[in-house]
């Protein structure tokens, strides 16, 4: 069996057509989901690219080994996923965004390796007190060969799939698109497919009762000096890049059908994160802020022979993915690791009930290395100075490093709350306010409560706080019983 992970870049879960999204049009994603089985409770370890990516290859939480940052990445030298699938006789490639393995880690782990092409304009061409950092770009253009990288990047996983569709080996192939990551444009007509358009958003309201985290973040941006019209573009930029992403994917799956070999393929769709995209006038994404606009993201496994159009409600990790693949290809898992097989339900099976699922993000002032505004490369203050798009987040982390504390989000079936070593913590029901615009935290006739889901989160962070390395197969005991 082959196996194609499509991963789109900040793609949360509820900007989806089969997420429920009433206006978004994503055909080829939504028919993945009625030929296979979606997950609509997925949730990522981590709120940003990189640790997220970590955590999904390795199956450890970030905690574990400390991928918590933008610079730390994984080597050839710890065990994951991938290299057990080259180890066990797959051809395996990586197409577009890495952002997990080191560069020089990349090309030894991965048979074929079609490189991150980064020409997108980051920069922007104003200043903080024209386009106030709200990320809003013109639009792209996509002549079918190069332009946007997102076309790039679906060329090179045609060319892939072309080239390894007769092979006697199966292959496994990583696609990483750019989009929907801000800044916020593509080429028409997705970029203005949604203007004039009644959009589902939440308003500013939804902040009342938040951390004071919140209003900083929006501070750095200079929010409140933007129109607000501005935010409900952003959201319909952000789903014409959803759209626009949804029809590379269609010429994707059309090079299989073309090859013969669609129902030789699994295909799996994820994310490494969501996106604020606008609602309650904020954009992109922060360390340490676990929302579900953040926190959840899709998760759909197309299998040919699996379930069709199972729906599964309760809860699951992107870190999942692997021990599922590596269940169907009954192939063995060679190191400790936390995720769980999910191939039982992509059979037609329901989920766990009472499982809990565990999100974690920021970073403490103890620990500069991981501030992005530290130990820079020269090309990046180019993109980052005063006016760049990316600024704030990055004078925040400069001004006020203490903003992005360490924080553990916990959810079951009823409840989330979200710990910050700031003190800043959040509790929500999201059963009757799936919204989380009532932060319980702040409700004395919860704290108890919180007190008791607080203690769970700490023996599952004891449970996690390391992994021990297997034994060789070799080991041989210091003692004998028969001596």
């Amino acid at each position: 069996m082959n196996y194609i992970l499509l991963y789109p870049d900040e793609l949360r879960a509820e900007s989806l057509g089969c997420y429920g999204h009433p206006i978004v049009d994503t055909p080829n994603i939504d028919a993945l989901a009625a030929e296979g089985t979606i997950f609509e409770q997925n949730y990522t370890a981590h709120p940003v690219c990189a640790a997220s990516r970590c955590s999904l290859v390795t199956g450890w939480y970030p905690h574990v080994a400390g991928y918590r940052s933008q610079k730390y990445f994984v080597s050839d030298q710890t065990p994951n996923f991938w290299q057990y699938l080259k180890e066990s006789g797959f051809t395996i490639g990586i197409v577009g965004k890495d952002d997990c393995f080191d560069p020089e880690s990349t090309d030894k782990v991965f048979d074929e390796h079609a490189y991150f092409p980064l020409s997108k304009n980051f920069g922007g061409d104003g200043t903080a007190e024209n386009n106030h950092y709200n990320m809003i770009f013109p639009p792209e253009e996509d002549n079918g060969v190069d332009s946007p990288i997102d076309r790039l990047i679906t060329n090179d996983s045609i060319d892939f799939i072309n080239r390894h569709a007769n092979d006697e080996k199966p292959f496994c192939l990583w696609v990483n698109f750019l989009y929907p990551h801000p800044a916020y444009t593509c080429p028409e007509p997705w970029y203005s497919m949604y203007d004039g358009c009644d959009l589902p958003m939440r308003d500013k309201d939804w902040l009342n009762g938040k951390p004071y985290i919140y209003e900083l973040t929006r501070q750095y941006h200079l929010s409140d000096k933007e129109d607000p019209s501005a935010y409900k573009k952003t959201n319909a930029i952000y789903l014409g890049m959803i759209s626009y992403v949804d029809s590379l994917i269609g010429e994707i799956i059309q090079s299989l059908r073309a090859n013969g070999i669609y129902d030789d393929t699994t295909i799996i769709l994820c994310s490494d994160h969501g996106d604020f995209a606008g609602d309650a006038h904020l954009t992109e994404k922060h360390p340490n802020l676990l929302d579900d606009m953040l926190a959840r993201v899709p998760l759909i496994i197309r299998r040919p022979g699996g379930a069709k159009g199972h729906r599964i409600s309760t809860r699951t990790q992107s870190i999942d993915i692997f021990p599922t693949i590596f269940d169907f290809e009954d192939l063995k898992i060679k190191h400790d690791q936390f995720g769980v097989s999910l191939k039982k339900q992509v059979e037609g099976e329901v989920g766990d009930y009472n499982r809990v699922v565990y999100s974690e993000g920021g970073y403490d002032t103890r620990e500069p290395q991981c501030f992005e505004n530290i130990g820079l490369p020269p090309i990046a203050h180019e993109i980052m100075h005063e006016g760049t798009a990316v600024y704030p987040k990055i004078i925040q982390q400069e001004k006020s490093p203490e903003s992005l504390s360490r924080t553990i989000m916990r959810r079951d079936r009823n409840y989330k709350i979200i710990f910050r070593t700031s003190g800043e913590h959040e509790m929500y029901d999201m059963v009757k306010d799936p919204l989380e615009y009532n932060n319980l935290y702040n409700d004395p006739s919860y704290r108890g409560l919180f007190k008791d889901l607080s203690i769970e989160m700490l023996t599952w962070l004891i449970h996690t706080s390391d992994v021990v390395p297997q034994l060789k197969e070799d080991f041989a005991v210091w003692y004998s019983r028969d001596k």
